[in-house]
């Protein structure tokens, strides 16, 4: 009984049963315009055969003919009669006082304009007619007809078929909704029993597609799903680790500041000491501060709000602006950062933005690699066919490859004792800006045996994304 309704309720059903009606309308003008034109024809045949036969009766034409009923009743008594009665003949001829001088014909019904009447066959032994009563000279009256059992044998005939052929196409009609809805059912059902499992945690369920042949609105839909689900898991996966990585990276600092204000209670007798644990608490809720503040800055990023203040921007100035100021920190810590930057390139995106993401691959070569590691910008002249790029390269130890796509992730780092005083955010804000810009953030080498890190963004081509043009390439210089 369920599933009888839900296939009453299905959409597939109602469509078939649309469909159906529509057929069956379509038949019903077929049959009104075959039944017009053939039992038409017929009926015009046995008139055409009446008139011809009045015509033969009285020759001067009806209403002009000096025949009377009496002399025309003698007519058809005698030998003419019989031979006319064989040839299919029927006729009356009545009085003035409406008395039947001869004929076989039955007792006439009303007559229509013209005197046209007809008469239907009763039973088996009856036959049907159709016949005209005209008038005679002195007030008779002369009614001429012809068997008509074909007209009605043809008009039954077609009204059978119509009433079989409608039948057989009705049932059909539902038959097929029946099976359509069914199949559409059982594939909805299939998306219904993969959401119920997501929903009560296995993420990893799919929508089922068919693999081989060509994919209907089903399969098209069931594989977007299944691509919003891969995305959903990811988010979900992504937001669990972002969730631990909070929870054990915040743990130590707070650890650290409750540490620091109990020893200044307990232990503090001087200004000065108090002076140095208040410095000590400020830069611990400082480097909080800036953890919360990176989380948000890429929450704000990944939601694409600032996509609408995009504008050309200028990135070879861009290079060279941060670059000129990270070199003093480079030459400090005992690294050289140099430039290969040709002038005039630009993308469409956030000037901010893009000074942000470029900061944060100098600070992440800056802070990863040891005293003599080379660091260059490169911002190449002739973009190549994917787009413009931005280059940032060093000679360090650079990123193992089974761990380029997880260093992308928030608070995710190499050292897993988080020693290195990084927050494990820079690299996943340069994510998430690549992706606001549609450009590919690629980690690689720089380096012979696979050391060194090179981490090239690759805007779209100034056909999708935006002007770009570039000028002759600059030799390398030193910041």
């Amino acid at each position: 009984m369920v599933g009888l309704a839900r296939l009453r309720n299905s959409s597939g059903v109602r469509l078939a049963l649309l469909y159906a009606a529509v057929f069956v309308l379509s038949s019903a003008i077929l049959f009104g315009l075959v039944h017009w034109a053939t039992v038409g024809a017929l009926r015009q045949q046995i008139s055409d055969a009446v008139a011809a036969d009045i015509a033969n009766l009285l020759p001067g034409g009806e209403n002009h003919g000096t025949t009377t009923a009496e002399d025309l009743a003698r007519i058809l008594t005698g030998q003419e009669g019989a031979e006319r009665l064989r040839s299919g003949l029927r006729f009356a001829v009545e009085d003035a006082a409406g008395r039947r001088l001869a004929g076989d014909l039955p007792a006439l019904p009303p007559r229509a304009a013209g005197g046209w009447f007809e008469i239907k066959g009763e039973d088996e032994d009856e036959i049907a007619i159709l016949g005209r009563a005209v008038s005679l000279s002195g007030g008779g009256l002369l009614a001429v007809a012809r068997d008509a059992t074909s007209l009605d044998e043809t008009a039954d005939l077609i009204e059978g078929a119509f009433f079989w052929a409608g039948g057989v196409m009705l049932l059909l009609g539902l038959g097929g909704g029946v099976l359509v809805a069914h199949g559409f059912l059982r594939r909805v059902d299939a998306i219904a029993v993969t959401a119920e499992a997501i929903a009560h945690g296995e993420l990893e369920r799919r929508v089922p597609v068919r693999a081989t042949g060509p994919a209907d609105e089903m399969d098209r839909l069931g594989g977007a799903i299944n691509a919003m689900l891969d995305r959903i898991r990811d988010l979900v996966d992504e937001l669990r680790h972002t969730s631990a990585a909070i929870a054990h990276d915040l743990r130590t600092p707070l650890a650290r500041l409750r540490q620091g204000l109990e020893t200044a209670r307990d232990g503090a007798a001087t200004p000065e000491a108090y002076q140095i644990a208040m410095d000590a608490a400020l830069a611990e809720t400082d480097a909080i501060l800036r953890s919360f503040a990176a989380l948000l800055r890429i929450a704000q990023v990944e939601a694409g709000a600032r996509r609408a203040a995009f504008a050309p921007v200028d990135l070879s100035a861009i290079a060279n602006d941060l670059a000129e100021a990270y070199g003093p920190s480079a030459e400090d810590g005992g690294r050289t950062l140099t430039t290969a930057i040709a002038p005039g390139v630009t993308v469409r995106g956030d000037r901010e933005l893009l000074m942000q993401a470029l900061a944060n691959l100098l600070e992440n070569a800056l802070r990863h690699t040891p005293p003599g590691t080379v660091i260059r910008v490169r911002v190449p002249g002739s973009a190549p066919p994917a787009g413009p790029e931005l280059v940032v390269e060093d000679d360090g130890p650079g990123i193992p490859s089974e761990a380029r796509g997880q260093v992308l992730r928030p608070f995710h780092r190499l050292d897993p004792s988080r020693s290195d005083g990084g927050s494990g955010l820079g690299l996943a804000l340069v994510a998430a800006v690549a992706k606001l810009h549609d450009a590919a953030l690629e980690l690689g080498t720089s380096g012979r045996e696979g050391r060194g890190l090179r981490a090239t963004l690759r805007f779209p081509s100034p056909s999708r994304g935006g002007p770009a043009q570039a000028a002759t390439r600059q030799p390398e210089s030193r910041g």
